[in-house]
């Protein structure tokens, strides 16, 4: 692990981690998306589908990465997860997004995820946070006491600093929030694109990687280059919310980069059988 990251685990925590069985197929790590959620959605509809994502792969994320993190982990749908987020943007379209939306994406995530979300995540899903003190450290949680303190996790993993985007302080009227006595802000910040606990992990941005300078990116929108919005509109639909046929195509292009993906991933060859006792 990066020392530049902090990682946040108990003891008994560490000895669970030792214990599991190592995970040989990949896990996924999605990126920081903002309000692109939709594309993570049809990416991890793709790899539910075909069997790439199973019940016990790792997953990682931050900010609307972690959130489908979650959401995968819960056992809810994607195309449900994508009304969902239709409900958000709709009421930010009617009602703007300043200082608000911090609280109508707690609501959603309390309302969407089910009470037993925090026990289906721990030591599968990794939240990336961003932790302030002195300088921005990338915090990793993979352990959550219960749904409120998941759900307190991906809202502070999604928390944009108000100081950054000067223009656009939209979660709450704060330059920062608290997550376990904490000051923090979202974790994509530090950690676009978190490691899962996987030997191989696959990942996911919702923006060109090649525009970003990123490399050994697994699924993005350069899979299909051709006919596609511009970095400029990405960036704009991950900050203010699109209107409904944009979520829509959103999710179709992610579903559609996945399958490109796949093609040159067969899932036979890379999503081994992780069934057995656990190694000491």
């Amino acid at each position: 692990m990066d020392e530049e990251v902090v990682w946040e685990q108990r003891a008994e925590d560490v000895e669970a981690e030792m214990e599991r069985r190592k995970v040989t197929s990949p896990g996924f790590s999605f990126s920081a998306a903002g309000l692109l959620l939709p594309y993570h959605l049809g990416v991890a509809q793709f790899l539910l589908e075909k069997g790439y994502i199973k019940e016990t792969t790792p997953l990682a994320g931050s900010s609307a990465g972690a959130i489908v993190c979650a959401v995968i982990a819960s056992g809810n749908s994607m195309e449900h997860a994508l009304q969902m987020t239709k409900v958000l943007a709709e009421d930010c379209r009617l009602r703007g997004t300043a200082f608000r939306l911090g609280a109508l994406l707690r609501d959603v995530l309390n309302r969407f995820l089910p009470d037993d979300a925090h026990i289906r995540s721990n030591g599968r899903v990794r939240v990336a946070i961003t932790q302030l003190f002195w300088r921005p450290r990338g915090l990793l949680v993979d352990q959550f006491d219960s749904k409120e303190d998941l759900v307190n996790a991906l809202f502070t993993s999604s928390f944009i600093p108000g100081d950054l985007l000067s223009w656009s302080r939209y979660l709450a009227p704060r330059p920062a929030t608290m997550f376990r006595n904490r000051l923090c802000i979202d974790g994509g910040l530090t950690l676009f694109m978190p490691p899962t606990s996987a030997s191989e992990t696959v990942r996911v941005c919702a923006f060109p990687a090649s525009r970003l300078g990123l490399r050994g990116i697994g699924i993005s929108p350069d899979c299909n280059p051709e006919n596609r919005a511009t970095p400029r509109q990405l960036f704009n639909w991950a900050l203010e919310p699109a209107a409904d046929y944009i979520l829509d195509k959103l999710f179709e292009l992610g579903y559609l980069d996945a399958a490109v993906w796949a093609e040159q991933n067969p899932v036979d060859l890379i999503v081994k059988d992780e069934s057995g006792p656990a190694l000491n």
